[in-house]
């Protein structure tokens, strides 16, 4: 099961990348080199779905697409943001638990 999660998370990664490689390819950082942009598989339709809805990714008035450079770092800085917390969110319930098992250990 977890290899399975692994290999969904691997590729929703690589779409992701894709999808930004294909803006960085023809050059589509602002609206004046918008450019039309087909998802090829469903996987990479999604990840451009959730990059329109997260501002990384703009459409022009007449339909074409454009990669917003400083939204995608601002998006990247908050996904380290995000994994920073759940570490330590994790590693705070990982010594509550070793002080719980220690002091019952000790009481017994």
């Amino acid at each position: 099961m977890a290899s399975t999660a692994a290999a969904v998370a691997a590729a929703v990664a690589r779409a992701r990348r894709e999808v930004r490689g294909y803006f960085e390819e023809h050059g589509a950082f602002d609206p004046a080199h918008a450019v039309p942009f087909d998802p090829p598989k469903r996987l990479h339709e999604k990840q451009f779905e959730r990059m329109i809805g997260r501002g990384v990714v703009k459409e022009t008035m007449d339909g074409r697409y454009w990669f917003d450079r400083a939204a995608y770092r601002l998006e990247q800085e908050r996904r380290a943001a995000a994994v920073k917390q759940m570490l330590m969110i994790v590693t705070v319930v990982v010594v509550v638990v070793a002080s719980v098992a220690a002091i019952v250990t000790a009481w017994r």
